[in-house]
């Protein structure tokens, strides 16, 4: 059976392969670039706008027309555009280069990992949206997400002397926020017992019954789970600690307000990224971005089923629709459907971000380490001791 990904057939020979991979990067890249990133500027515009009470650059009429929402985000790049960069020291000027480029080709590289839905059948080719099925897609991502933070500190040393201090407070918090990242997905690897994004997706698209626990602890229950509610077998439900320590480590290890302690205006302004402007200025921001919608991607993966529709599974939704059209047919709405999903849960993961950044105050660079090493790491250890004693007890582990 042929295989296809990103909704393009592979073909069988070496020279098919190529343009088909070729053909899904562009339309993963356009994707990402072309329509993910300016809704996220958007909504971050929007709700910071909402949340202060303004009317905002688009709501301010001009000449009896109010201008639309895109005009700000264009008028940003074609200002980023017109401006020329710093000239760096001779010591910095191949860092200050590359280093840019390289901070945001690591998340770029990170979405060819994430799977947008499952697989779909079309006659005799198996249809993925996914660029590259990585069977260990969680350390994948943490890799290049440790690359991310690593490039980011070699930007605040080839900078000035705040510059560098800043890289200091990116170095300790993104170490921390690392660390605290992995402690706190631990759980859910266990319960899933994989490290496949995509085979922890699927293993959400069933339901269990909200007092199966107890129908483990105790047989004789079985009778009060029988007439129990069911509720989605998402990883929010099977371990709520694990998803609020992972969002708050995410927080933490992406920097982005209010944990943006390495470039706190009243203490090192501009951190990191002092020493440039222009286009080398829009790279961070698009990488910021970046790595706000690839933790969001993760965060719908592993606790909110990925694609998956509640109580509704993919084989249900395509006899379903079967019963009234063709298969091919039923499994290309169905992949629509679950597109659609994906989407909406990955918009409002990014939209709860961007509330936590217009809402809460910024800690000092000390308590969002302490928030990291006194808190969440040890919650997260025993989150996780008492998943492993669970799955021990109940006799293995889900999926």
């Amino acid at each position: 059976m042929a295989q296809g990904g990103f909704g393009a057939v592979i073909g069988e020979s070496s020279s098919d392969q190529l343009w088909g991979l070729t053909l899904q990067a562009l339309l993963l890249l356009g994707l990402v670039l072309g329509i993910l990133v300016p809704l996220v500027a958007w909504a971050e515009r929007k709700q910071t706008t909402l949340v202060a009470g303004r009317g905002g650059f688009a709501g301010t009429p001009l000449g009896g027309i109010r201008l639309a929402d895109w005009v700000r985000p264009l008028a940003d790049g074609l200002k980023l555009l017109g401006k020329r960069d710093k000239t760096p020291r001779p010591s910095a000027r191949g860092i200050q280069g590359w280093v840019p480029l390289l901070i945001v080709l690591a998340p770029l590289l990170g979405f060819a990992a994430i799977p947008w839905s499952g697989h779909y059948e079309f006659g005799e080719t198996s249809v993925s949206v996914v660029l590259a099925d990585v069977e260990a897609g969680v350390l994948f991502i943490f890799a290049l997400a440790g690359l991310g933070a690593l490039a980011t500190v070699w930007a605040g040393l080839a900078g000035n002397k705040r510059a560098r201090l800043a890289a200091l407070r990116s170095a300790g918090l993104g170490l921390s926020g690392d660390l605290a990242l992995f402690f706190a997905v631990l759980p859910m690897l266990l319960i899933f017992g994989s490290l496949s994004l995509a085979e922890m997706a699927r293993g959400q698209d069933s339901s269990f019954a909200l007092l199966g626990f107890w129908s483990a602890l105790s047989p004789a229950s079985g009778g009060l789970v029988a007439s129990g509610p069911t509720w989605p077998a998402w990883g929010i439900f099977l371990n709520p600690p694990a998803f609020i320590l992972f969002l708050t480590a995410g927080s933490v290890r992406l920097g982005l307000p209010p944990f943006h302690g390495e470039h706190a205006d009243p203490e090192i302004a501009g951190g990191t990224r002092s020493d440039y402007a222009g286009l080398s200025l829009g790279l961070f921001s698009l990488a910021a971005r970046l790595q706000t919608l690839l933790f969001s991607a993760l965060v719908v993966l592993i606790f909110l089923g990925g694609w998956t529709i509640p109580w509704l599974s993919q084989t249900t939704l395509v006899d379903a629709i079967s019963r009234w059209v063709g298969g091919g047919v039923a499994n290309a709405i169905c992949l629509g459907v679950h597109l659609a999903s994906f989407f909406f849960k990955l918009f409002g993961v990014v939209c709860l971000q961007l509330m936590i950044r217009s809402s809460l105050p910024r800690p000092s660079y000390e308590r969002a380490m302490d928030l990291c090493w006194k808190i969440v790491v040890p919650a997260a250890l025993i989150d996780l001791m008492l998943t492993a004693g669970a799955l021990h007890f109940i006799g293995g582990s889900g999926g």
